[in-house]
């Protein structure tokens, strides 16, 4: 998606559909798309692991990703994210923190999960910096809503109320993951769940990154300590930042241009009323979530050059791999707060 007057480069690549692959020759990585429905023909990209402009690779489908070439990746601290037909995420594969400092986190990270005095401060860190996410999005949006509920699902349940007005009607979108037959928290039964499960699970994958590059466990977390899902920890970690998704989602809905927003012809419902989209309509969605990724805000980061304010311009994706720093130091005893 080309913006006039803006940074065309993005940081991710999406390969999906019959026959797509990552390998290597002559030390390249070869990415391929997978085959065109009519034509056959395949998209193919090469090179240098250190030159390829890609941090994060989405893939979709039946296709082949040869070990050579996930070493390659994983050496280079470039996230694979496998995800099934609806968005939903199967599986990440990222680097491993090799050392005395992230063996150290994660002896303290299994402490602090035994200590139910440390979850609840967590715990409530985490929800107090998710609803302050949630009122920020609707100010963005154009909401007048200025608080929330103290409980979580009463406060998710007037945000995505409040969000689902500014969504326009022809996308069907009521509240999150709901249809007007039943809810459900597997696939999506309209375009922007759809959207939002996908974002989601993008999100996820780059926190999942960070977590493991800490050295922590990605499935010992301390709000979602029973969630039925994969990598709990990793859901602590993304409540705060959901936000980003959700813009990105009314952004590519409410766009001006009619050739960048949502357009019907580009998914489908399938017999038990799933939502499946085109690839185009993906690919579209994620450079849009890409670049609010790395869109900068003044942060308090601790650490580089100083400045007057003592803040710095931080990219949003830097702060959430911030947060998981601030987390893991907190379980160590290295910070006596845990700060997002």
């Amino acid at each position: 998606m080309t913006l006039k007057n803006k940074r065309n480069h993005y940081n991710v690549k999406l390969l999906r559909g019959y026959g797509h692959s990552i390998s290597v020759k002559n030390s390249k990585l070869i990415l391929k798309n997978g085959r065109h429905d009519i034509t056959g023909e395949q998209e193919s990209e090469v090179w240098f692991v250190k030159n390829m402009p890609y941090e994060k690779i989405i893939l979709s489908g039946k296709g082949y990703v040869s070990t050579e070439a996930l070493s390659l990746l994983s050496q280079n601290n470039r996230n694979v994210i496998l995800v099934d037909t609806y968005g939903k995420p199967i599986t990440y594969c990222n680097s491993m923190m090799d050392s005395l400092t992230g063996t150290k986190y994660r002896i303290a990270q299994y402490d602090t999960f035994r200590d139910p005095t440390k979850c609840e401060y967590l715990t409530k860190q985490i929800l107090t910096a998710k609803k302050e996410s949630q009122l920020k999005l609707l100010k963005l949006i154009g909401s007048d809503v200025v608080s929330l509920p103290e409980k979580e699902h009463l406060a998710s349940k007037i945000h995505f109320a409040e969000y689902a007005k500014f969504i326009p009607e022809r996308y069907g979108f009521n509240s999150r993951n709901q249809s007007f037959i039943r809810t459900s928290k597997n696939n999506a039964t309209d375009i922007i769940n759809a959207l939002l499960n996908y974002g989601y699970s993008v999100l996820a994958g780059e926190i999942s990154k960070f977590v493991c590059g800490f050295g922590l466990d990605p499935y010992f977390g301390f709000m979602h300590r029973s969630h039925t899902g994969f990598q709990p920890l990793v859901y602590d970690i993304i409540e705060p930042f959901r936000w980003l998704v959700d813009y990105s989602v009314y952004s590519i809905a409410n766009n001006s241009s009619k050739r960048h927003r949502i357009k019907l012809k580009e998914f489908v419902h399938t017999r038990d009323g799933n939502v499946v989209m085109d690839s185009s309509l993906i690919k579209r969605f994620l450079e849009m979530l890409d670049r609010q990724f790395r869109q900068e805000r003044k942060y308090g980061f601790r650490h580089g050059k100083k400045t007057k304010s003592g803040l710095k311009s931080v990219q949003e994706i830097t702060i959430v791999k911030i947060a998981s720093q601030n987390l893991a130091e907190y379980c160590s005893g290295k910070e006596k707060e845990f700060v997002i």
